[in-house]
């Protein structure tokens, strides 16, 4: 099981979580299409939901590597 954390908690893993939340949450808005007075489609919260996971994934991760540095 630590073994399986110290692959997850590297930098490039870690690097590409980030970047693709962040795309995530971009895309969410730009489908909607800049029609804020309705409720979103379902597929725009899903993604901005899963942005948001995949971000806050990339920051525990690393506060994690932080901890694995032994520095």
């Amino acid at each position: 099981m630590l073994d399986l954390l110290h692959v997850m908690a590297q930098r490039p893993v870690i690097a590409v979580l980030a970047i693709l939340g962040a795309l995530f949450v971009s895309a969410g808005p730009l489908m909607a299409g800049g029609n804020s007075k309705g409720p979103s489609p379902p597929i725009v919260r899903y993604l901005t939901v899963t942005g948001y996971i995949l971000t806050i994934a990339s920051i525990t991760l690393f506060i994690v590597a932080g901890f694995l540095s032994g520095r």
